[in-house]
């Protein structure tokens, strides 16, 4: 197969990728979250604290109780809210469609399962 061909089939791909159920849920729940000030905030907030003490970490840093405890309300603040609960389960059926579109394309170039079908579910048969 020429390179051109694999080209217009990965075009095709994702294209099928961005029609799916799993893309079109997680565009739309996007969208209602943007007209959603409290969830959206919520999330810039959680992810601002979540970088400053990542990067704490990695300088070496401590993190202190109060910076902890500031991350735990966040995250119950977060779970509490079925705006962003509705996003976090889009995105994983998205993460999930592209996992599983992965490991298919490894096991195609691969040339199948190593321990057997059983293992993949029967996608190498």
């Amino acid at each position: 197969m020429q390179t051109e061909e694999i080209i217009h089939l990965a075009l095709e791909l994702g294209n099928a990728i961005a029609e799916s159920n799993e893309a079109a849920e997680l565009k739309a729940i996007q969208l209602k979250l943007a007209d959603d000030p409290e969830a959206y905030e919520l999330i810039v907030k959680y992810q601002d604290v979540r970088e400053k003490i990542e990067n704490k970490i990695e300088d070496g840093l401590t993190i202190t109780k109060s910076e902890e405890d500031h991350m735990d309300i966040l995250e119950q603040q977060l779970n509490s809210n079925t705006m962003v609960l509705d996003l976090i389960q889009a995105q994983d059926r998205f993460n999930n469609l592209m996992q599983a579109i992965f490991f298919t394309i490894n096991q195609a170039v691969s040339g199948g399962c190593s321990s057997g079908c059983d293992s993949c579910d029967g996608m190498c048969s």
